[in-house]
């Protein structure tokens, strides 16, 4: 009796120290250099998020030079969706964003333009969270009278180059 009575003591508490030492593990890496980033480093600062969703850091990226930026930044929370779509709609030209085209059935995708820059915000909700996934890249020039080469036909494709 003594035994069972030790180990239904024993067992809770040792649960409770394991299940606290990994939470401590989560958050220390001690192969890392430094510590991660804050989400707002990651925002452009022409790219307004609305309050109440956080980054993504695993889905997301971004390519920076002096020059250029590129990157997908996604972004999840709980808010409703209407109100996410009508954020950008409203906040999106506010920031020199021109609304090129929209296209909504069941999500919505948006582009929009600047000055040399394209974004495309990706809306949509699941479960109750909402989720936005914004591409935003230099805008191409256009390819009318540029002399660029044409595929040729895999049967013109000498052996050993396909």
């Amino acid at each position: 009796m003594r035994r069972l009575k030790r180990w239904t003591t024993l067992l809770p508490l040792a649960f409770l120290v394991f299940a606290g030492g990994c939470s401590v593990i989560d958050q220390v890496n001690p192969f890392s250099d430094s510590t991660p980033p804050k989400s707002e480093s990651f925002r452009f600062p022409d790219l307004p998020v609305p309050s109440g969703l956080s980054l993504n850091s695993d889905e997301s990226f971004i390519f920076e030079t002096p020059g250029t930026r590129a990157g997908t930044l996604v972004y999840t929370g709980f808010k409703k969706y209407e109100t996410t779509v009508n954020f950008y709609r409203k906040r999106m030209p506010v920031h020199g964003w021109k609304l090129i085209n929209s296209i909504e059935k069941g999500e919505t995708s948006m582009t929009f333009e600047k000055s040399g820059w394209s974004a495309t915000i990706f809306i949509r909700t699941s479960y109750f969270r909402t989720r936005v996934s914004i591409n935003i890249g230099p805008r191409g020039g256009s390819t009318e009278g540029d002399n660029i080469p044409i595929r040729p036909k895999e049967e013109n494709i000498p052996p050993g180059r396909n």
